[in-house]
């Protein structure tokens, strides 16, 4: 984790530095070596939070992007249930940062808990994940359906194992290949067809941008555009 409570203040890790989970307030210690980025890690091999996994550069990297006090937020449910949120924003989005793989029944708990949520995938994590998902999409033999509301829309039959894992989603899932653009994986899709979208990673960022003197949900805004219905 990025963050403990030290004497109930969220803070980062540094060397010899203890602290409380904000999660279970088990004991924390600070990790500072060399190779992994500073952490905090519970004492023995304890993981409180079954959703959590270990972060990479990857995940810090994205989390940075966000204020602290986003960061790391326990979401509770109404059966008392509760969860670790990668990062939950102003207007009440929780943004989860998967580099693991993860289970189908898994991924469906979450989206269940977390009403709003939406993911960010690590497209580099497998070797062939990237060329296979642009191959697609550069395959235009008959497989591109031009949507008449939206022409930048696009429809494909979804191939390759990355949108197998995810196409079932009813999160909005944003695949991240470390270029310039995020690909939007609507969750309007499905199993005989793909709604994909390329949004920069600058207006991703922009669409969940801290902003007090309005309660405008820029990201609702955004994605109400393309919320059509299908056949």
């Amino acid at each position: 984790m990025k963050f403990a409570l030290v004497t109930n203040e969220r803070k980062e890790a540094l060397p010899r530095l203890q602290g409380e989970c904000l999660y279970c307030a088990s004991p924390m210690l600070a990790r500072c070596g060399k190779i992994r980025i500073k952490h905090w890690a519970h004492k023995g091999t304890r993981q409180c939070d079954p959703w959590w996994e270990s972060e990479t550069e990857w995940h810090r990297s994205w989390k940075n992007k966000f204020p602290d006090h986003w960061q790391e937020i326990v979401h509770y449910a109404e059966g008392g249930e509760k969860h670790i949120a990668d990062v939950k924003t102003q207007q009440g989005w929780v943004i989860e940062f998967q580099h693991s793989p993860i289970e189908p029944e898994e991924r469906k708990a979450r989206e269940e808990f977390y009403e709003n949520l939406i993911w960010v995938v690590n497209g580099n994590r497998r070797i062939r994940d990237k060329q296979q998902f642009f191959k697609v999409l550069g395959n235009r033999s008959g497989r591109w359906i031009k949507d008449e509301k939206y022409p930048e829309l696009q429809l494909t039959l979804p191939e390759g194992p990355l949108l197998r894992d995810w196409i079932n989603s009813k999160s909005h899932v944003f695949f991240d290949f470390g270029e310039e653009s995020l690909w939007w994986l609507m969750p309007k899709s499905d199993q005989s067809s793909a709604f994909i979208l390329p949004v920069t990673r600058v207006e991703f960022i922009g669409l969940h941008e801290e902003d007090k003197s309005t309660k405008v949900d820029k990201f609702e805004s955004f994605i109400n555009k393309y919320e059509i219905n299908h056949t």
